[in-house]
């Protein structure tokens, strides 16, 4: 009886998906990035390198991410 209801907490804990969170978490510090690099007045080819690095970056964590959860 205590396994099973174990098991459902486990498998409701696992199914929040960690990938959603990170889309959210990276887009935020992306714009921030952003802002805080015109503010800072970078050159644009600068911001623009960074900018797409921390994207590529972001991107591949999330596929990591989502791929962990999915079991691929």
């Amino acid at each position: 009886m205590y396994s099973v209801r174990a098991i459902e907490r486990i498998s409701s804990v696992r199914s929040r998906q960690a990938w959603k969170y990170l889309i959210g978490i990276f887009a935020v510090f992306w714009v921030v990035l952003a802002i805080m690099m015109f503010i800072a007045e970078f050159p644009f080819y600068i911001i623009t390198l960074s900018l797409s690095i921390i994207l590529i970056l972001s991107v591949a964590i999330v596929l990591l991410a989502w791929a962990y959860q999915n079991n691929l």
